[in-house]
């Protein structure tokens, strides 16, 4: 019996050796990718943005040298809504430009723009904030110039000629 056994043994030692080299045998299950790593800003810059935006969702965190300083970029989307900040390494926000709604653009912005540039239709509009200014930055077509930018009362900061 013994030797039925130490038979068997070997044989099938020999077919899976055999099943191997002649590529029969099973290859290994292909590994799984790993999810994408969710984007992760430093712990002060993190807590101001869930204060700020608790229903914002975080798309990508940077680190960048500005006027020689570092700071983080943060991009997010909040209901539907892009939103990139600026951060300085201790949370304090430098600027922000949110996604604006044709209802959010004010109307003085809207006056200004069609009575410079009657036939431009709107293809972008944002709200950018640094320090206590604020602006309105609208990109177009139909004109000129494919953007602008004017302060909430309608004042004309700089229209930016085409491919600048």
């Amino acid at each position: 019996m013994r030797i039925i056994l130490v038979i068997l043994a070997v044989a099938g030692l020999s077919l899976t050796s055999q099943a191997a080299q002649t590529g029969q045998a099973k290859p290994p299950a292909p590994a799984k990718p790993a999810a994408p790593a969710k984007p992760v800003a430093p712990a002060p810059i993190a807590a101001a943005f869930k204060t700020a935006y608790p229903n914002a969702t975080i798309l990508h965190v940077s680190k960048e040298t500005a006027k020689g300083k570092t700071v983080y970029e943060v991009e997010s989307t909040d209901a539907g809504r892009r939103r990139d900040l600026m951060y300085n390494p201790d949370g304090t926000v430098i600027s922000f430009e949110e996604e604006l709604s044709e209802s959010d653009v004010p109307a003085a912005v809207m006056t200004a723009l069609k009575a410079r540039y009657p036939k431009a239709s709107i293809t972008r509009r944002e709200r950018l904030v640094e320090g206590t200014n604020a602006s309105i930055e609208l990109g177009i077509k139909g004109a000129a110039v494919s953007e602008v930018v004017l302060t909430p009362d309608g004042k004309w900061i700089t229209p930016k000629e085409k491919g600048k």
